[in-house]
């Protein structure tokens, strides 16, 4: 990660009680401090950080990429199994403010990919971030965030219904305010949000195959509260409400719902070596539709980062959630995701990584459950200000239970050049 818009912000994360960035100008003997426990990714490293186009009040770099990559199971299928290379060029700019109140930034990006022999795995993306951030008074801010995209669903994915089909497209728009207050040792929050969920029909054999019934809109509110009970050590209690309908269902079941989620936990940044975050709590689920299964019981989030030295940094993290499901007949998901990281800095300008993802999908009210296990190994050569060059290797491996589940192995490859003006 470059020092445009790290560096600035790390802090301010750290403090947040659910992990999302706030301004507050908290001391460090009241909330966790993270001022060495800075990971390898977001050290500062000036000499070879971007700089940002300056006019006036803003500033903006823009980039651009060039990828190519090969995977030997394209349409991650159990038999007869595809190859093919990819090709994506992509572009982007990021934006902000450099005010001393207030905050506005703007970022965009947009992708072409190209498979050589599979047009099925031809896509066009883009995506639009606009940002504010309002300093009420003295440690209250509050923050807007609207953002639309096009994107695909990902081969293996539980959402890739078409298997060796064409890519499924869907559009997204988010909308969101947050509400943060600092007072001393005691922080406060409260945020909305509405998101929207617009799938795109496919064509296959000539027929026009509709997908109105995936789209979906969900309305959610969230109120938390933290506390710091110590140096480097804080309490907190945080609740979500959510809605979601879907307004172009086409079959007699119905799977709009009403939930909740109720957690609490420490956030912690005793020593300058290490700090994290771990919460535990209840979620429930309730579906309009009788014939589908209330989905409740434990729910978790955690994090934690070490920095054993200046060039290494180990990552591990745990969450839980209730995803919507791409399938008609079942209404919801339970997805425990559990994912370890290495990142090591074997030269100034040279940064290895390896993570491994385990992600359980259970389908509430039948009998099949599916793991996906993922690993990577990668590395990227920042070659100056302008110039950075990725290599990566990685491999998938899905098993399920039950019936209608997916089997497949897939590994991949890919090589990027990406330049920063």
């Amino acid at each position: 990660m470059s020092r445009y818009g790290a560096d600035s912000a790390l802090v301010s994360c750290i403090l947040g009680m659910m992990g999302a960035c706030t301004a507050s100008g908290a001391s460090a003997q009241d909330m966790p401090a993270g001022d060495g426990a800075i990971s390898v990714q977001k050290r500062p490293r000036p000499e070879l950080d971007p700089v940002p186009i300056r006019f006036g009040g803003f500033e903006a770099l823009p980039s651009a990429e060039l990828r190519t990559a090969y995977d030997d199971n394209i349409y991650a299928g159990n038999t007869n199994k595809v190859d093919d290379a990819l090709v994506t060029l992509s572009s982007g700019i990021a934006a902000r403010s450099t005010w001393r109140r207030h905050a506005v930034s703007l970022n965009a990006t947009a992708g072409l990919t190209r498979g050589l022999s599979q047009n099925n795995e031809n896509t066009n993306t883009y995506d639009v971030l606009a940002g504010g951030q309002l300093d009420i008074g003295a440690g209250t801010q509050a923050s807007l965030r609207a953002e639309y995209s096009r994107a695909y669903e990902p081969r293996g994915s539980v959402g890739d219904t078409t298997l060796r089909g064409p890519r499924i497209a869907y559009n997204t728009l988010e909308l969101g305010v947050q509400l943060e207050h600092n007072a001393g040792r005691l922080l406060l929050g409260a945020e909305a949000s509405l998101d929207t969920f617009h799938y795109g029909s496919y064509r296959v054999a000539g027929a026009q195959i509709a997908q109105g019934e995936r789209d979906y809109r969900t309305w959610s509110t969230s109120l938390r509260a933290g506390y710091a009970i110590g140096p480097g050590i804080a309490a907190f209690v945080e609740g979500s409400y959510n809605k979601a309908r879907y307004p172009d269902e086409t079959t007699s079941l119905d799977r709009s719902s009403d939930g909740y989620s109720v957690r609490g936990g420490v956030q912690f940044g005793v020593t300058r070596l290490i700090r994290g975050r771990a919460a535990i709590g209840y979620q429930n689920q309730r579906y309009d539709d009788p014939a589908f299964p209330r989905i409740k019981g434990l729910d978790f989030a955690g994090s934690l980062e070490w920095n054993p030295t200046k060039l290494m940094t180990w990552t591990v993290e745990a969450k839980r959630t209730i995803q919507r499901s791409p399938l008609v007949g079942v209404a919801g998901i339970r997805q425990s995701r559990y994912s370890g990281k290495l990142d090591y800095e074997l030269r100034r300008n040279v940064i290895l990584t390896t993570r491994l993802d385990q992600t359980v999908s259970d389908y509430a009210g039948t009998q099949r459950v599916q793991r996906d296990l993922a690993g990577s190994l990668g590395a990227e050569w920042l070659l100056n200000r302008n110039l950075r060059v990725s290599a990566q290797g990685g491999f998938q491996r899905t098993r399920s239970d039950g019936s209608g589940g997916r089997r497949f192995d897939r590994k991949r490859v890919s090589v990027s050049l990406r330049y920063a003006l």
